[in-house]
């Protein structure tokens, strides 16, 4: 069922999607009743493949309907609402090149009805998906069965993966979780799972996770072949859980298996791009449109109220720990003290100027700038003074986690209530456990959210901003 039924299945997701697209496209053909001399023929006659061909870009690079892994129907929902949207802006992006009234284009009558159309398939659609996917098990003679044999965490994690989106398998669960039985040596755990892949195979089980301490996964050929005799695939787990309490992240590496203790989407290239056209384009609207008039203006006051430089610049920790020069808007009168001592509420070095762009986080726009140079991000965790990554990185544990991305102007930590002094270690403790868990679950969407709060946070007041 694992196989043979998932790809019946995605082949016809594939084919009646394509279908509602080209059906979509010759509804937008049909209530095109103005044809301008501008549109052309070659528009017209290159409408329906420019659809086939936008729709499998966008369905192959998000692998829509993948068959080598376990059906997820979370993924499945997100993803086809990412294809979705990438169609139609590879599809609106073909017509604009061809018809320069962009407002024809998107305000049109016959764009209109196609979106209604294909936004209302999408969400019809996905619900019989849902529903036939849920059915299918039952209208299955013979099922693929799928067992685990092994009871400590691991196993008991991946049952749970293994239930929940057990919508082409029959999951039957951990076949020994009953079992009080401990191997305290190879040759027990041999011999305890020769018996076990034996009664798995009399019980018609197709495929069984072992999952197991790594150091008692030997002799693997031998297993491997009895698993062959009886038509039967195995596949070993190595249990770390007795190792370590944390959360590893696992991978391949060529031919090697990799073991990392965590999981970093900015490791992968194609998201590092998506996130620096994001601080492109954004740092680009800001510098344009807010710091071309308001840069002047700040400037001129915090001339008038004190002596010296417009911006205040300062070497901080930055990605892989390297230092770069934060720019901000001087808020503080020159020589007041020791610049390493962190503001504090009602601090006598700060200028009146200075008192108001604190607490409404204007001083921070021009890590716009460093935006734009590569030195920071619009979204990460928040860069900190030389000395203070040294201190800290002295009495917190996995304190320099934060630094394998680039420090950003805003971050999770800072809308959530972490921003401000850390007067205490343990405050320092918890906006790191914050920028971690940034690190660990960054993605696009994640990041204008953050960007959202940060202004409702902004407009709303911060208490701890001073």
């Amino acid at each position: 069922m694992r196989n043979r039924h998932k790809f019946a299945f995605m082949i016809g997701c594939l084919m009646v999607d394509m279908l509602a697209m080209i059906l979509g496209t010759l509804i937008f053909l049909h209530f095109v009743t103005n044809i301008e001399a501008s549109w052309g023929g070659i528009v017209f006659n290159k409408l329906i493949p420019i659809t086939v061909l936008s729709w499998l870009f966008s369905v192959t690079y998000f692998r829509l309907y993948r068959v080598d892994k376990l059906f997820n129907l979370e993924e499945f929902y997100g993803d086809s609402w990412r294809a979705f949207l990438t169609q139609r802006i590879l599809w609106h992006s073909y017509i604009f090149f061809f018809h320069d009234d962009i407002l024809y284009v998107v305000m049109s009558k016959a764009n209109l009805y196609q979106l209604c159309f294909l936004l209302i398939y999408f969400l019809g659609s996905r619900i019989g998906f849902t529903i036939v996917i849920n059915k299918l098990k039952r209208w299955v003679k013979k099922r693929y069965t799928v067992a685990i044999w092994g009871f400590n965490k691991t196993s008991i994690e991946l049952a749970a993966d293994l239930e929940t989106n057990a919508y082409f398998i029959h999951f039957k669960g951990i076949i020994n979780e009953d079992s009080d039985i401990e191997y305290n040596n190879k040759k027990i755990f041999g011999k305890a799972l020769t018996e076990a892949i034996n009664k798995a195979a009399e019980d018609k089980i197709d495929e069984l996770y072992i999952v197991t301490k790594a150091d008692f996964i030997t002799d693997l050929n031998y297993f491997f072949e009895l698993g062959d005799k009886h038509c039967m695939r195995l596949k070993f787990i190595p249990d770390f859980s007795a190792m370590s309490k944390a959360h590893f992240s696992a991978g391949n590496f060529n031919n090697f298996h990799v073991i990392k203790p965590r999981y970093e989407p900015l490791q992968d290239p194609n998201n590092r791009l998506v996130k620096r056209i994001f601080d492109l384009a954004f740092s680009l609207f800001v510098i344009i449109f807010i710091l071309s008039w308001l840069y002047p203006i700040i400037a001129i006051i915090i001339k008038k109220q004190s002596k010296g430089p417009v911006l205040f610049k300062q070497l901080r920790t930055g990605k892989k720990n390297e230092p770069f020069w934060c720019l901000k808007f001087r808020s503080m009168y020159v020589d007041s003290g020791d610049e390493s001592q962190q503001a504090r509420k009602g601090d006598a070095r700060t200028t009146p100027i200075g008192k108001f762009i604190r607490r409404t986080s204007l001083d921070e726009m021009p890590q716009f700038f460093n935006v734009l140079m590569g030195s920071m991000s619009v979204v990460g965790p928040r860069p900190h003074m030389l000395k203070h990554t040294t201190d800290y990185n002295d009495h917190i544990h996995n304190f320099m986690v934060r630094h394998f991305v680039k420090p950003g102007i805003t971050g999770l930590a800072q809308v959530s209530g972490l921003r401000g002094e850390t007067k205490k270690v343990s405050d320092m403790k918890r906006r790191v456990r914050t920028d971690i868990e940034y690190v660990q679950r960054w993605s696009l969407v994640t990041d204008l959210k953050i960007v959202f709060l940060t202004v409702m946070v902004t407009l709303k007041g911060d208490e701890n901003a001073f």
